[in-house]
């Protein structure tokens, strides 16, 4: 959609064009759609449904016409004659943004859609202009980018209180994209500066192209994508020296370019972008432990050197250095353990977000496992951040250091280095023996865990469910059952837990006792020295206590290895965009849809829906009827793209809607479903989900719409009314308004109902009628209902039974068929 600006010559409005071309490049706005509404249909005698062959779809292509350019906006340079017309960003001033000479949408026959009953601020025009621009220079960059994404990226930064400035808000559109953009001030002219965003004295700002000599080509709007030549000199007295850069992530361009490699997994793959910190890490270690040396040094030149000639001032220099060791070891610790924090913290946060984006475009009809599987899968979570801390990353970094310690034991007691090599390995074996039973335990615990958690979720939000049907008794006894086998496979698993610390360390005893022994004899043998012993004592100590904390690492290892199979459920789903595809944007639809041959079923042994053929027409009103059961609400929901065919083609305005983005699937489709669920917080949270609502009257309004208007605004709280969980203190017919104010304020082309009046009193039924037969007009609507009174809205009536679409034709000639054959509608 071009965007408008007051400023031209004479007072006529120039348009601004996303559009750009060079000598050899073009990159040209999108075309103005003319959206051309069906005429009268003539009236159709009730069928049962076939097929459609070609000529009952309409798949003609929508009329394309050019957009109309008008005066190009200028800027005048100083001290130059010469005015250059510069695409700009509209910014605070007073100044009008409205329509004007823009590009105009060619007549047609019939009413065009309803368009949004509310007044559009001058904000959003701005935002709609910078959109444009951040548009056009992500497409120099490879990114795709549709006007509506970055006016919400733009809109959520200043939800969350970004500056209402050009480059603030320019910059989180970009990054929204996820291109790598940074505001850099104090620049010059300069060719390799360019392709960017110039913000220019007046607040306005332009893309710059690029520069040969001092000549710099800058993007003109209104031109069909033209671009001008400016001199240098004449550019640098209106610039402030502050660009806006992009650039594509290298991590991107790997992808784009280099040879296709297996994806990371989910988890394991975050650990290598975090190579620094695991560096500093071992680094910290080597020191540490080179310093922990020094104490047993000590001792060995202590008994072997200054006992025997009595020598104060060799002890007290030496006792001075080992103090220093021991202080400096600790701090290094304390560093090394900081690092790993910080560095477990960053991964958590990032696998964190990564588990709910996947579970946030999880396919609704492929989900893994039930929804409270899924909320005590993502609880367990907690035991692989557990794992990963201080101590088991520290017990990781410090075995590799095994090694110089025993090399050290080798060179002060000779063969006693054996016998530290022996009682390390009896220490660990143990360990990696008992994982399989370990893993098995946990795996076991977790599952019961998972069912507790289930029957918990159930028990409390459906109390009143279980108080009268007496269902109490068969609660509790799950309950005990579920508890009693998760405190036996807990106690087990402590158990052998317990059995591997006390191994490690009886063994760590032993072989320390062996060395002492051993070492003896060597003395006897005048091969060793006290200080040796005591030397090869402390050493075995630091030896062996990695060890000792290995064993309780293996054993904690089951939980965590049980817990990442179960995140791998969540983290393999199936999503609504599929990884490596790129999907077809479209700023709104149309509404048409034609379905072929589709079937869909939530398994191989659940029967599911069944549509042989359907044509739908832009702004056409359907009801959908079908007794209980019959898949009237899983035939919305496909069409709503919530679930996809298991077999067939769902097209809309002539494109398979599996090739659409799903994100522009939900800008422009409506769904309003039998149950409307809420969420903790506030009225107002619950009507803004998007958070792209910044204006209280348009709650309200959206409120009045759906007859709630009076309820809140004479309720002392307002919009602030704190709605519990579910909904619940809420009627089921104050849920229902709720969900109808949700659809007014997404202002859909494509509206899909299932059941929008069976909660509603009569009144409130007939005031919200009598308001949807202006609303709908324009729009594409299909109702499933069993009430009459909105089958009013309706021109044309389907029926479903056991899955199947039977019977499709006009409304009141299908009601008289019913009506005859002894089958009617509430």
């Amino acid at each position: 959609m071009s965007q408008q600006r007051d400023g031209g010559e004479n007072g006529k409005t120039p348009t601004l064009s996303p559009t750009i071309s060079g000598a050899k490049r073009k990159i040209s706005g999108r075309p103005v759609e003319n959206i051309a509404q069906p005429g009268p249909r003539p009236k159709r005698k009730v069928k049962h449904v076939a097929t459609p062959t070609p000529g009952q779809v309409d798949a003609s292509p929508p009329v394309l016409k050019a957009p109309a350019t008008g005066p190009r906006p200028r800027v005048a340079l100083s001290n130059s004659k010469k005015q250059l017309a510069f695409q700009s960003v509209p910014t605070n001033s007073d100044r009008p943004v409205d329509g004007g000479n823009g590009p105009q949408i060619k007549p047609v026959a019939t009413p065009p859609p309803a368009q949004p009953t509310h007044p559009v601020p001058a904000r959003d025009d701005r935002l709609k202009a910078r959109a444009d621009l951040a548009s056009v220079y992500a497409g120099l960059l490879g990114r795709k980018a549709v006007q509506h994404d970055l006016i919400e990226a733009m809109q959520s930064a200043l939800a969350k209180g970004c500056k209402d400035a050009s480059f603030p808000l320019l910059q989180e559109a970009l990054s929204s994209l996820g291109l790598e953009a940074e505001i850099e001030p104090g620049q010059t002219p300069e060719p390799d500066r360019w392709p960017a965003l110039a913000l220019m004295t007046n607040g306005q700002a332009v893309m710059v192209l690029s520069q040969e000599g001092d000549q710099l080509r800058v993007y003109e709007a209104g031109a069909n994508g033209a671009s001008i030549e400016v001199d240098r000199a004449e550019f640098s007295a209106v610039f402030t020296g502050t660009i806006l850069r992009a650039e594509i992530p290298l991590s991107d361009l790997a992808a784009r370019h280099a040879p296709r490699r297996l994806q990371d997994h989910w988890f394991w793959g975050e650990l290598p972008k975090f190579k620094r910190y695991f560096a500093d890490v071992a680094l910290g270690s080597f020191v540490a432990n080179m310093l922990a040396v020094a104490v047993a040094l000590f001792s060995l030149q202590v008994y072997d050197r200054v006992i025997p000639h009595q020598s104060t001032a060799t002890l007290w220099v030496l006792a001075a250095g080992a103090f220093v060791a021991i202080l400096l070891e600790a701090a290094i610790k304390a560093a090394r353990a900081r690092l790993m924090d910080g560095a477990g913290r960053r991964i958590e946060l990032n696998v964190q977000r990564l588990l709910m984006d996947r579970i946030l475009g999880m396919r609704s009809d492929r989900r893994p496992t039930s929804p409270s599987s899924l909320f005590a899968t993502m609880r367990e979570f907690g035991s692989v951040r557990e794992f990963f801390t201080a101590s088991s990353v520290g017990t990781l970094t410090d075995l590799p250091f095994i090694v110089l310690f025993l090399v050290l034991v080798a060179s002060i007691a000779g063969n006693v280095v054996w016998v530290l090599i022996a009682g390390g390995i009896l220490m660990v074996l143990p360990g990696f023996f008992l994982q399989k039973r370990m893993i098995a335990i946990s795996q076991e615990t977790q599952g019961a865990s998972t069912k507790a958690s289930r029957l918990l979720h159930e028990a409390i939000y459906e109390l009143d469910t279980l108080k009268t049907q007496r269902g109490e008794d068969r609660v509790r006894r799950l309950w005990t059952e579920l508890n009693m086998l998760s405190a036996v496979k807990n106690s087990e698993q402590r158990k052998l837990t317990a059995w591997l610390t006390f191994w490690s360390q009886g063994v760590q005893q032993a072989t320390y006792v062996s060395a002492v022994i051993l070492g003896t004899y060597m003395v006897f043998a005048g091969e060793f020295t006290v200080g040796s012993i005591i030397a090869v004592g402390i050493l075995s100590g630091r030896t062996l206590a990695p060890l000792t904390q290995l064993s309780g690492t293996l054993a904690r290892w089951s939980n965590v290895k049980s817990a990442l199979d179960g995140l791998d459920t969540i983290a393999g789903a199936e999503q609504d965009e599929a990884d490596g595809r790129t999907y077809l944007r479209r700023e709104a639809l149309r509404g048409g849809y034609e379905i072929r041959e589709m079937r869909f079923a939530y398994d191989e042994d659940t029967a599911g829906i069944d549509v042989p053929g359907l044509a739908v027409e832009p702004g056409q009103k359907i009801a959908v009827l079908g007794a209980n059961g019959s898949g009237k609400s899983t035939f919305l929901k496909v069409l709503a793209g919530l679930y996809t065919p298991t077999s067939g083609r769902v097209m809309v305005d002539g494109v398979d809607m599996s090739q659409i983005a799903p994100r522009d699937l939900r800008r422009s489709i409506g769904y309003l479903g039998q149950d409307v669920r809420l969420f903790a917080g506030t009225l107002r949270d619950n009507l803004n989900l998007s958070m792209l609502e910044r204006e209280d009257d348009r709650l309200l309004q959206a409120l009045d719409f759906a007859g709630l208007g009076p309820f809140v605004r004479g309720h002392a709280k307002g919009l602030d009314l704190e709605i519990r969980d579910m909904g619940e203190g809420l009627s089921i017919g104050q849920r229902q308004s709720i969900g109808w104010a949700r659809v007014w304020l997404q202002d859909p082309q494509i509206v899909l109902l299932d059941e929008p009046t069976a909660a509603l009193d009569q009144v409130l039924e007939r005031t919200l009628i009598s308001r949807l037969e202006t609303w709908l007009d324009g729009r594409t609507a299909l109702i499933a209902t069993h009430r009459m009174p909105i089958m009013a809205l309706t021109e044309r009536t389907l029926i479903f039974q056991n899955g199947r679409l039977t019977v499709d034709g006009p409304r009141d000639q299908v009601l008289a068929h019913l009506k005859s054959a002894g089958q009617g509608a509430e």
